[in-house]
């Protein structure tokens, strides 16, 4: 009775609050994102997958928290940044820094020249000032101001850069989540989110945990999504590439190498790989042999060896994530008369035919590790040939730009020829948004 005699008299009352409620409601749902845009501090979630300590941060987030001394310019070329200049003595083995100043880590510690905490084989480091910084090398090494891009970064994550390390969540000593806040309140706080496979990264975007997907391998089913953007990306910061074992006597001859490389498949979704030095570098160089398909050549030089008998096999190791590259290769190969299969691997095999992976190409030319015939530890190939280890050894001791030109022309075109590997292509990966 109470309850009946309540409405009877507050009826009208309540509905037009609840009316109200209803088109203030609609009308915050409408006006909110424009709040947000122009009055509210937006964060955007990203996702990565991979597993990352501080020291093994991607470089691209590592270059949003701090600065090295110098910076790379799209050819890889070193240009100023915390040194705003340097120079090089008679010797070419001191090079002396002038620091920026008035300058802070995210800590609002003041930076100095002996907060640079480079540790580089064979170089020294001597603080002559707050704001002068020498290197003292054991002999000429012209890649040096390239090697000092790498941001300088303080434990949790302390630097220098636009954004500042905030809310840092660890896993022993893996990060799991790292937010990012800018140093301009214009720009967009940015927090990511580490995922151990592409599996777990698909998944939490399709559940909203993140709003971008960057450098994924696989993208799924998400093509078909409807409201997302998807980049492809070529990375020519890496390349993939099949390592000869020059032990084996059968890759002793260089017309069977090349007649090998002659039989390789087209990868038409990728961007073909000719050399070892990045086609963004200022040292490319395209005057190189160019080894496009001819399986008909390839099965005549072949033929003639007893790589093609009936009692030879041999074995193209790989992980799992090359496997349909692998599997491409062996069915191409085996056409010409190769007996060729696929082992997966799990770690780098001590011992193999053939090894297929993915090998990062340095920002400076000089590639040293990979081809110097006493770099038994990094050169795969167990490569040895004395024309590319004088270029290796002029190029690093060589500091004018367009002798070191010429010199890694040279050596791109004799490795070429020389086909210790065989170059395939330039790895891709996707961006994903939502619109």
């Amino acid at each position: 009775m109470y309850v009946q005699v309540f409405l009877n008299k507050f009826v009208s009352k309540i509905i037009t609050g609840i009316l109200i409620g209803f088109i203030l409601t609609l009308f915050l749902v409408q006006i909110y994102p424009l709040y947000v845009k122009f009055f509210g501090k937006k964060e955007v979630k990203i996702g990565l997958v991979g597993k990352f300590t501080e020291k093994s941060l991607p470089l691209s987030i590592q270059n949003q928290i701090s600065l090295g001394l110098t910076a790379l310019t799209s050819s890889g070329e070193a240009t100023p940044s915390l040194a705003v200049s340097w120079s090089i003595d008679d010797k070419m083995t001191t090079y002396t820094f002038k620091l920026i100043d008035n300058i802070y880590w995210s800590d609002n510690k003041i930076f100095s020249a002996s907060d640079v905490n480079y540790i580089l084989s064979g170089a020294s480091f001597k603080v002559i000032d707050n704001h002068t910084l020498q290197v003292v090398l054991k002999e000429p090494y012209a890649p040096l101001p390239v090697i000092l891009s790498q941001p300088l970064i303080r434990p949790k994550l302390i630097g220098l850069g636009f954004y500042k390390a905030s809310n840092i969540n660890y896993n022993g000593d893996q990060i799991d989540k790292l937010t990012l806040l800018p140093s301009d309140n214009k720009y967009p706080i940015v927090t990511y989110k580490f995922y151990p496979n592409n599996n777990e990264a698909i998944l939490a975007f399709k559940l909203g945990e993140i709003d971008k997907l960057q450098n994924v391998n696989d993208i799924q089913d998400l093509r078909n999504w409807r409201n997302i953007k998807i980049t492809e990306i070529s990375l020519y910061d890496r390349i993939v590439l099949v390592i000869f074992n020059l032990q084996n006597q059968y890759f002793k001859e260089k017309e069977v190498r090349q007649a090998i490389t002659y039989a390789i498949p087209k990868f038409s979704n990728f961007d073909k790989a000719l050399s070892p030095i990045s086609p963004q570098s200022w040292a490319y160089s395209k005057s190189i042999r160019l080894y496009n398909n001819d399986l008909e050549a390839a099965e005549k030089i072949l033929g003639e060896n007893p790589i093609s008998s009936q009692s030879s096999e041999l074995v193209l190791s790989t992980y799992s994530s090359n496997l349909s590259t692998a599997q491409m290769l062996v069915n191409s190969w085996n056409q010409v008369g190769l007996h060729t299969k696929v082992k997966v691997e799990r770690s780098f095999p001590e011992n193999f035919d053939l090894f297929l992976t993915v090998l990062p190409i340095p920002p400076d030319p000089d590639q040293y590790p990979y081809w110097q015939s006493t770099q038994t530890n990094t050169n795969l190939s167990h490569y040895s040939n004395q024309k590319i280890d004088k270029l290796l050894e002029d190029g690093r001791k060589t500091i004018d730009l367009e002798s070191r030109k010429k010199i890694y022309a040279d050596f791109q075109k004799y490795l070429v020829d020389d086909a210790p590997v065989i170059f395939l292509y330039y790895p891709k990966v996707f961006n994903i948004e939502r619109k």
